[in-house]
């Protein structure tokens, strides 16, 4: 057996930011191997499988990576120190997500005998720099899931869906010339400052359950130094999606200005030292609270409130993409991630291996739930490069 609060301790102390998560992954492969079957998959993915017969496939599913701690200085507790107090546990990733990954672990390993199916404990590496990325390429090899549960957190609610998430790269061209007679070039930067609040003030599209899209300036940066003119200046923007919305339509909305618009693409490297390319364009998705696999968990789960995250998951590629019957359940609350003082209740910590253990028991009843759906929106399949 494994308790799950002392994993999730371990587990934040194994720093593991995004692209250097090969010492957690190791961790978690030797914890896993003494119970299961499990391998090192595509671009570092840890892939672990319980199969026990006939019955459907499910997928618990997580990230390894973190962001960086930030200053330390504004933290109560070393970041990575794995520390528990005041009925939490304190730590860099201790709620995104940590936790659900050892409440997973811990529920797969307490009831390995009663999986009636196939079972997959998949968790990926750089989720924080480009979610769904990793995820893709697993879904590839191993045997299509007939339900994702997504550990992310959301305060033991059920996830039924989110915004989706795609950076734009604004350009603005000028004319490069020195410093020193800038009446002979064309400063970029006079431009974009001139187009970026033009650009800002376009109205977006809203869902009525997913809220309103959302642009917000990340970085600004230019092609030059020293006492030159600049003759490219960018700003990069996260823009938060809704169902629906395309990359034709969400580039749209950028027609008319002086700026170049384009989304955004990113060469990440594995910590195994593999590289591949991303596109930043992840859909939205939401199932309906009466879709029966939606049910089939409500109930499992003892009937838990439903709730959207604000935040983007690997959700993007597995019900955005592939259309998979994906859901969200994990301990902890969303807004304490990327924070000083990231923190998860000890107890939900516990309460989610119970609920994790919940829907292993209900497995077999998983294809009763199962329809056909009509699909809830069109998708345009991300381009990619690389390994």
């Amino acid at each position: 057996m494994i308790d799950p609060v002392e994993l999730a301790a371990e587990l934040v102390r194994i720093k593991s930011l995004s692209g250097d998560e090969g010492d957690l992954a190791e961790f978690l492969i030797r914890t896993l191997r003494r119970f299961m079957a499990v391998e090192q998959g595509p671009l570092g993915a840890v892939i672990a499988e319980i199969r026990n017969g006939k019955g459907p496939t499910v997928m618990f599913e997580g990230h390894m990576d973190t962001v960086p701690p930030g200053d330390e200085a504004a933290w109560s507790v070393p970041p990575f120190s794995g520390e528990e107090r005041q009925g939490y546990l304190w730590g860099r990733g201790a709620v995104d997500m940590k936790g659900a990954i050892a409440a997973q672990i811990a529920a797969a390993v307490a009831s390995r005998e009663r999986v009636r199916g196939t079972l997959y404990l998949v968790y990926v590496p750089h989720e924080e720099t480009a979610e769904g990325a990793v995820l893709d390429r697993v879904l590839e090899v191993i045997d299509v899931p007939d339900l994702v549960v997504l550990g992310e957190p959301s305060d033991l609610r059920l996830g039924i869906g989110h915004r989706g998430r795609t950076v734009i790269r604004l350009l603005a061209r000028g004319k490069i010339a020195h410093a020193s007679m800038p009446q002979s070039g064309r400063n970029a930067i006079n431009l974009m400052v001139k187009q970026l609040p033009k650009a800002l003030s376009r109205e977006l599209p809203s869902d009525p359950l997913l809220g309103s899209g959302t642009h917000t300036p990340t970085s600004i940066y230019t092609f030059t130094w020293g006492p030159v003119v600049p003759d490219r200046c960018v700003v990069e923007i996260d823009r938060r999606i809704v169902v629906g919305e395309t990359r034709d339509s969400v580039l749209a909305a950028y027609k008319g200005l002086e700026l170049e618009a384009a989304i955004a693409r990113e060469e990440l490297r594995s910590y195994t030292g593999e590289t591949f390319t991303v596109e930043h364009f992840y859909p939205a998705w939401y199932f309906d609270p009466g879709e029966g696999f939606v049910q089939w968990a409500w109930h499992a789960l003892d009937h838990p409130p439903f709730r959207v995250w604000r935040f983007s998951t690997d959700g993007v590629v597995s019900a955005g993409i592939y259309e998979l019957p994906t859901l969200g359940y994990g301990p902890g609350d969303e807004a304490l991630a990327h924070q000083p003082d990231e923190r998860v209740s000890v107890g939900d910590i516990a309460r989610a291996a119970e609920g994790y253990k919940r829907l292993i028991k209900r497995m077999e009843d998983l294809p009763k739930a199962l329809v056909k759906r009509e699909p809830l929106h069109l998708i345009q399949r991300p381009e990619r490069k690389g390994a």
